[in-house]
């Protein structure tokens, strides 16, 4: 139904005021700016308190007939700046609440109001006779009106400059900073420095921040502010230096509108490298107040240890390689950090990202990954309760090694609400929601994260297999192939295409996809063996390989898959025995639904503790 907004002059609701004429949102009192779309956003729940608004509905409401779009994707964007202007949280909504999959629901008390209009009083019926030198006040405005509508000497260009200031700024991306030590060496510390004001801007403004992996590629770029503006979707970017000598840090910094290239704000600071936490901090709450209408307070840093410090953004560095020699370094940097300066939280808490992550690739044996990752997680938290990113770990830990389902969910909604904007967070949550089966909720989980790092390889993958998991073949199809348009040979993604292409019986192109990643004598023998044999032949070797290997769970799903339900139960169980984390994927693998009315297998999900769901 289309706005009724007309006959109503604003909508008070909680603090705020949305005065439907105009669009101005103000905040006990103080204006806000909202962009179109989330404004109509806003004004399409106000219209209807309480109810559930479809995203077909707000779809329509957004964009006029005709229109081109990722329309998903626009939607999500448009939310997600409503929330921030709003300081509201999908987790915890005090305004918009998610529907997954369906829509929105305005949760809010909302108050319309009607115009007062109050009839003049005998001094303002006075004053309507003006004198003459308001008539001729009157009459430049009038001449400097027209000057500006016919942008003389480029005065209407000059006015919109100035009037698309700071508050227009609902989204931002920090340029990787600019290494200026002679040290070629030093590439890291920069890379590590733009990577913890990425992280301490999220936490202290309320705008969208572009993720690491959005922005590294401009590393070095010739390319405009407009330009990079224009393909982050971003309203400012910050750009600047670093540069560490000795024991000094020094490091500029500039705001720079894209629509206007205008300078906002520059500054320029230098500390000494054990004050360097404070600094980071200091930095990012100076941009936040200038691009921000709520700036959140940010832990005061402690005084470091400079060469632990830089050992640790060097693990870091390393760990963003995402390659197994990348993960084995970082844990080295690591723990080589916490030999000098054993109370560093933020040490403790990057061990424990990459055992975890490395241990999910199988570069590091999944017990050992989770159990050392667990007990880094535990660590930092007990030095320093408020690292997000410490609690997403412990969570993985919880739900993989553990199978500690509600210390899990506890651990998780903490790391949200530390930190909402974390990726790999949400990633790893809309896994753990998929293992209970709450595959609606999970997709939700794992297209917030699409929509912080759209360029992460892992966060697009995860995403086919949670659309693979919930059983929604042709979309995890759909969404591995984007995968693997940015990388064709990333292996995860590929794994979830095969699984989508069996279970939608497509075997051909399966095997094609197999034949495609392996040596031409190996490519022209599966060829054969399908043919022959069939594709359930194939599965029953890769099953007797599995075997022999020890990878009991993926060697089940094969044995499954291919008929023999007595081998496949004997390995389950054989792997719940020696407590394979992977045993968490019982509920929701597609490859054992052939085996959900078996009374071991059913026995085998009780151990688990899925019967609590």
């Amino acid at each position: 139904m289309e706005s009724s907004s007309c006959d109503k002059t604003s909508y008070r609701f909680g603090t705020f005021e949305l005065n439907a004429q105009t669009g101005e949102l103000s905040n006990n009192g103080q204006k806000l700016q909202l962009r179109d779309q989330p404004l109509k956003l806003l004004l399409a729940m106000l219209e209807q308190p309480g109810e559930l608004v479809t995203r077909e509905t707000l779809v329509r409401r957004l964009w006029p007939d005709g229109t081109f779009v990722d329309f998903d994707r626009g939607l999500n964007k448009a939310v997600l700046h409503l929330r921030g202007a709003l300081g509201d949280s999908a987790e915890n909504p005090q305004f918009i609440e998610t529907l997954p999959r369906k829509g929105y629901r305005f949760v809010a008390t909302v108050t319309p109001q009607r115009p007062q209009v109050a009839p003049p009083s005998p001094q303002q019926a006075r004053r309507r006779a003006l004198p003459y030198g308001w008539i001729v006040g009157l009459s430049v405005l009038a001449i400097l009106a027209i000057a500006i509508a016919a942008n003389v000497g480029g005065s209407r260009n000059w006015l919109t400059n100035r009037l698309h200031l700071t508050s227009q700024i609902n989204a931002l991306a920090v340029i990787p900073l600019e290494n200026l030590s002679r040290d070629p060496d030093q590439e890291y510390f920069a890379d590590g420095m733009t990577d913890e004001l990425i992280t301490d801007l999220a936490n202290a403004s309320s705008v969208r921040i572009s993720s690491r992996t959005s922005v590294m590629r401009y590393k070095g770029t010739r390319k405009s502010i407009r330009d990079i503006g224009r393909e982050l979707n971003v309203d400012a970017v910050v750009e600047g230096t670093v540069t560490r000598a000795g024991n000094r840090v020094h490091i500029t910094a500039q705001l720079i509108q894209v629509a206007t290239d205008m300078h906002l704000w520059a500054e320029t600071y230098d500390r000494d490298a054990s004050e360097i936490l404070h600094l980071q901090s200091e930095v990012a709450t100076d941009i936040a107040r200038r691009i921000s209408t709520v700036v959140k307070p940010l832990a005061q840093g402690r005084t470091v240890n400079p060469q632990a410090y830089g050992l640790y953004l060097k693990g870091r560095y390393y760990f963003y390689q995402y390659t197994d020699d990348g993960w084995q370094k970082s844990i080295e940097h690591f723990n080589r950090a916490l030999e000098l300066d054993p109370n560093f939280a933020p040490a403790y808490a990057g061990l424990a990202d990459a055992y975890i992550v490395a241990g999910a690739y199988s570069s590091i044996p999944g017990q050992e990954a989770l159990t050392r990752g667990k007990a880094a997680a535990e660590r930092a938290l007990e030095l320093d309760d408020k690292l997000a990113s410490a609690h997403y770990a412990l969570a993985t830990a919880y739900t993989w090694y553990d199978w500690d389902w509600a210390n899990a969910e506890k651990e998780f909604q903490r790391g949200l609400a530390l930190n909402p904007n974390d990726a790999l967070g949400r990633n790893w949550y809309g896994g753990y929601l998929s293992l209970q089966g709450r595959h609606d909720e999970a997709l939700d989980q794992h297209e917030r994260a699409r929509e912080l790092e759209p360029l992460s390889l892992i966060v697009n993958a995860n995403l086919a297999r949670s659309l693979y998991w919930g059983r929604r073949y042709d979309e995890a199809i759909a969404q591995a192939k984007r995968t693997l348009q940015l990388d064709p040979k990333f292996g995860v993604a590929i794994f979830w295409l095969e699984g989508s292409l069996r279970h939608k019986g497509m075997f051909k192109e399966a095997v094609a996809l197999r034949q495609a990643i392996t040596t031409p004598e190996k490519a022209q023998a599966l060829g054969r063996k399908f043919q022959t044999s069939g594709f359930d032949a194939i599965l029953r070797d890769d099953g007797e390989m599995f075997k022999r290997e020890g990878v009991l769970l993926e060697a089940a799903r094969c044995f499954a898959q291919s008929g023999d339900k007595e081998q496949a139960l004997a390995l389950l169980e054989d792997c719940y025995q020696h407590r394979c984390s992977s045993m968490v994927t019982l509920k929701t693998e597609p490859d054992f639904d052939v085996l959900h009315s078996e009374a071991r297998f059913q026995a085998l999900e009780k151990s688990v503790g899925f019967q609590q769901f």
